[in-house]
């Protein structure tokens, strides 16, 4: 057997802190859930990192627009700004 090649490992452990991230938020984790989370942290310093990298990412998605037309708006306005920079 061929052991995976780095990028499929690299998009496995994202995928599964994703899976942690949406779990650990959700109000019907489980205790056995989150002592597999703990044991998959332990189980590589990579999965500490990801699931670092996604409460970021979940924390960011915080600040978004709830409302779908604003979202929209912000997706497809073409008068905004894409560089990350502000208009003044």
């Amino acid at each position: 057997m061929k052991p995976p090649n780095p990028s499929s490992l690299d998009e496995q452990i994202l995928t599964q802190a994703a899976h942690w991230c949406m779990r650990l938020h959700d109000d019907t984790c489980t205790t056995e859930e989150r002592l597999d989370f703990q044991r998959w942290v332990q189980n590589d310093p990579r999965h500490a990192f990801e699931y670092a990298k996604m409460l970021e990412i979940w924390d960011l998605s915080d600040e978004l627009p709830n409302n779908q037309s604003t979202s929209k708006k912000l997706l497809t306005d073409l008068s905004t700004p894409r560089n990350g920079a502000r208009r003044m």
